[in-house]
Parts: C-alpha cells; sequence; structure tokens
C-alpha cells in the first residue's frame, strides 16, 4: 500500500503496545485468525492481518488447506519450463456461474483489474508466497452479479526469519517473481491466463458456530502463469447492497447460498448504510483484535487482509482506527470473499473505502 502522509509521525509505533490492550489491528506473525478458529499445525498467514490464508507443502498439488487457492501450476512465479496447455477462451461469467468447470486452463481477455497485487497467502512449511489481484469483466460501469473473480500467482518463494517467520518479497522494493506486474492497478486492462478453481478449506466444517464459517466455495481464477496488459479503462463502481441484501454477503449458506456467493464473490460491492459495529472483546472496541468490524444486525466482517502488512510502520498499512464506539458508517467498499471459512467484505484502501474513515485517515494521509 502506498501512501503519501503529511504531519502523522511513529503511529506504527503504538501497535507493540496495542497489542497488550487487546486493540484492532496489531496481530502477531503467524496468530491472525480470530478466536475460535482451528488452523492446525504448521500454516502461516498471509500479509493480510484478518487471516490472509494458510498455505502448506507440495506446491504442484491442490492445497486443500490453503487459505485462497488452489489446484497445481506449472511451477511458481508463473514461468514453468514446460509449455502450458492450450488455454480455454472464455469469460469471467462463464467461470464464475460454473459454464466451465474446475481444473480447465483458460484464457480471459480484456478483464480490467480491481485491485492492486496483495499478499493472499504465504507457507511456513514450503515458504510459498501467493499474490491475488480482483478482476472485473470488461465493459461495465457498475459492479453485476457473475462480473469479478479473485486471480492468483504465485512467486518467489519467502526467506525465513531469525524468528522463523516466512517473508515474502515487498514489491515496493523487489519484485515478487509471479506473474502479474508489480505494479498493476484498478483500471488497467489486461489478458490472464489460469486454471479455474472452486476452492474452500477442507475444515471448514470442523470450526466452532461462532466462527461462523461456510460450506460454499469461491471460484477463482487459479495459478495464473501468463499476464498482459494491453491498456487502460475506467474501473467500474461498486454495486451498493442495503438491508437485508447485506446479510447475504456474510451468510454461511442458505437455500441460495452457493448461487449467491458464486454471483458475487470476487466482485467489488458497497454496503450502504447507515451501519453501526458489534462492539468486539472485552474491551468493547469496534475493530477486534484480528482487524475485523463486525456490522451490527448482518453481521458481516469487514476486514483488513488486503491492506494489512506485519511490522509496517506506515499508517495506510494497519487498521482502522475508530476510538470512539459511537461509529456510524454511511458506505463500505470492499470485496466479497473468503476469510478462511467466513465470507466476508475486504476493502482494499482503509481511508477510501469507508465513509467516515477512522481518526488516521486525517492530517493529510492519502492511501493509495
Amino acid at each position: 500500500m502506498r501512501s503519501r502522509e503529511v504531519g502523522l509521525l511513529g503511529l506504527g509505533a503504538l501497535c507493540a503496545a496495542a497489542v497488550s490492550f487487546g486493540a484492532g489491528g496489531c496481530q502477531p506473525e503467524g496468530n491472525t485468525r480470530p478466536p475460535g478458529w482451528s488452523d492446525g499445525p504448521d500454516r502461516a498467514t498471509g500479509q493480510g492481518g484478518s487471516g490472509a490464508g494458510t498455505a502448506s507443502s507440495g506446491e504442484g498439488g491442490r492445497r486443500d488447506d490453503e487459505g485462497a487457492a488452489t489446484t497445481g501450476s506449472a511451477g511458481e512465479g508463473g514461468s514453468g519450463t514446460e509449455d502450458p496447455p492450450a488455454a480455454r477462451l472464455t469469460t469471467i461469467e462463464e467461470i464464475t456461474t460454473g459454464a466451465v468447470g474446475e481444473g480447465v486452463d483458460v484464457e480471459v481477455k480484456g478483464v480490467v483489474a480491481m485491485s492492486r497485487k496483495w499478499l493472499v497467502s504465504k507457507s511456513r512449511s514450503s515458504g510459498s508466497c501467493l499474490w491475488g489481484v480482483f478482476l472485473s469483466a470488461p465493459d461495465i460501469t457498475v459492479t453485476e452479479a457473475n462480473s469479478g473473480i479473485l486471480a492468483l500467482s504465485y512467486g518467489t518463494r519467502g526467506v525465513t526469519d531469525d524468528r522463523g517467520n516466512v517473508v515474502c518479497p515487498d514489491i515496493e522494493q523487489e519484485p515478487a517473481g509471479d506473474a502479474f506486474p508489480d505494479d498493476v492497478k484498478p483500471g488497467d486492462v489486461i489478458d490472464v491466463t489460469g486454471r479455474t478453481s472452486y476452492y474452500s478449506p477442507s475444515d471448514c466444517d470442523q470450526q466452532p458456530p461462532e466462527a461462523n464459517p461456510t460450506r460454499v466455495k469461491q471460484r477463482q481464477l487459479a495459478n495464473v502463469t501468463l499476464v498482459k496488459r494491453t491498456g487502460t479503462a475506467p474501473v467500474p463502481e461498486p454495486r451498493a447492497f442495503s438491508g437485508e441484501e447485506i446479510a447475504k454477503l456474510g451468510a454461511p449458506g442458505d437455500p441460495d447460498g452457493e448461487k449467491f456467493h458464486d454471483a458475487w464473490g470476487g466482485v467489488k460491492v458497497r454496503v450502504a448504510g447507515p451501519l453501526k459495529p458489534t462492539l468486539q472483546g472485552d474491551m468493547q472496541t469496534v475493530v477486534g483484535a484480528y482487524g475485523n468490524i463486525v456490522l451490527a444486525g448482518s453481521e458481516l466482517r469487514v476486514g483488513d487482509k488486503m491492506y494489512y502488512v506485519q511490522g509496517s510502520t506506515n499508517a495506510c498499512d494497519q487498521a482502522p482506527d475508530y476510538p470512539s464506539t459511537d461509529i456510524e458508517w454511511a458506505r463500505i467498499d470492499g470485496f466479497s470473499t473468503l476469510d478462511y471459512c467466513t465470507w466476508s467484505l475486504q476493502p482494499s484502501n482503509k481511508c477510501a473505502d469507508f465513509d467516515p474513515a477512522g481518526k488516521d485517515c486525517t492530517d493529510g494521509l492519502i492511501c493509495e
């Protein structure tokens, strides 16, 4: 997350102290799941603070315990030594409606990037680093059902630091090594080759009820091996949800659950207010200890996994700061996506995607 800051000094230094008081957005490495999750041994979280996904060994095969993807690929970084199989030309809608089955090599042309590239997951056991970009169908002005998808690509393996944590490349300082350009941004028009996937972690049915686990999978474009940037286009505005519709975004499933999440998973949407938080923890805070905001009534979780960066001192990389519990949002924008086993809303910009933003988004702070 890039930023321009004026008059904000030392905000990141407060994180260590805040952890001891249960403040939101200060997540220790390897422990970014909400209370009640059972991750199992030898899993590591990604850059996103609210549970960015987990990974296990076996780089070429399906990862049933991984937080975001996938089926196997020709190799990490999107540059296998063998020629990839011929890809079927298709559309995002054909993937998300199931018209194209799982595990099919496909190419989507002229799609629009809806987000920057972000670290979806990393693995302690294998050191893999999985990067993602949300994509939109072309030629729309407002997002629609079946118009969006999360695309995923493996990059350069991370290195293990002296505390045993896997550190993936910082794309503002070194190449990530995956198929997506490191500087991909909303509005880029790209052609993408990857493999269709219909994924959720295998242990969602073992999670406790308070974790609001789902059995509804997410349709993805996994194992991206080739990306070609061809131009730019206007970014579609997010489709607005209100009232009972908002609850469907966080619902683990209902008679229409699979159809609904197939249609809206991977799509940028707007939840329209008035919205109030469900206060969390013993201290009754707006932002929970793992970076999640829970909306009252719908119980939709709003996370920080796209922009939270472990150890960063940049205020743009931290969870929103809402010191007062008397907060009411007019709207929150984000991507409908699985956060491990929970359907959630994930904003990509802590300042622009919340109205009102947290108090740390004042005094000239602009997150890009």
